[in-house]
């Protein structure tokens, strides 16, 4: 009977509902509560064994051995690559070496021959250039063709030249044809002309002779000391 009474007097006083509802809230902790230590349980610790440290210690160091290991490789094969291409680079310079030490023959016999001209127009009494008339043109050009020469067309300030026996035939575009004696100056205008082309001629050819010992030793020293690497 009680109870009944209790229950219909909570429904009749809306006051007495809201205020057991509210001492009921009272006993649940607060959503955004910080919660204490003491309401956790105990904390738990990991222990290795001995020969769990032991095998997780090699597994590291294998690990750094490996990363060491690629690191080395790597560097290796960056300097493999920077001795080949020092190889090369040595290779190309003794290979100009070679071909300018294959022009030294060359040069030294041009030399020689212009050495030869120099002297032969420095020392030569001076003969004057021959003008041949009709009869003598025509033999120069029986002479011509009988060489296996054909004589081009000619303009008017050209010259060809035909050498034979120690004579020079030089054939002008105007018909006419002259001699002189080959490497003789036909003046002293002419042979000062042709001494200082002969000059010209030889110093430029020495220019280009050169001692290469030295620089193809360093070259070499250089090679092989890169091969032993």
């Amino acid at each position: 009977m009680v109870s009944a009474v209790s229950s219909q007097a909570a429904t009749l006083n809306p006051l007495t509902h809201t205020a057991l509802d509210t001492a009921d809230n009272a006993k649940q902790p607060a959503s955004n509560a910080t919660t204490n230590d003491s309401d956790r349980g105990p904390a738990t610790q990991l222990s290795l064994s001995q020969g769990a440290r032991d095998r997780l210690m090699a597994a590291q160091q294998a690990m750094d051995d490996w990363s060491q290991t690629t690191e080395d490789r790597f560097q290796a094969d960056i300097n493999a690559r920077h001795r080949q291409a020092e190889l090369a680079n040595i290779s190309s310079q003794l290979t100009m070496l070679d071909l300018q030490d294959a022009r030294q023959d060359t040069n030294k016999a041009g030399i020689e021959r212009l050495q030869k001209s120099y002297d032969k127009m420095l020392n030569s009494p001076i003969s004057p250039l021959v003008t041949l008339n009709a009869a003598e043109t025509a033999k120069a050009l029986q002479m011509l063709k009988d060489a296996g020469r054909t004589l081009p067309p000619l303009g008017p300030n050209v010259t060809y030249g035909f050498v034979k026996d120690g004579v020079q035939y030089n054939f002008r575009g105007d018909g006419t044809v002259t001699t002189r004696k080959e490497g003789i100056a036909t003046s002293v205008e002419d042979q000062q002309e042709a001494l200082a082309s002969l000059r010209a001629m030889t110093d430029f050819i020495s220019s280009d002779i050169r001692d290469n010992s030295n620089a193809r030793a360093s070259l070499v020293a250089q090679r092989d000391a890169l091969i032993g690497q």
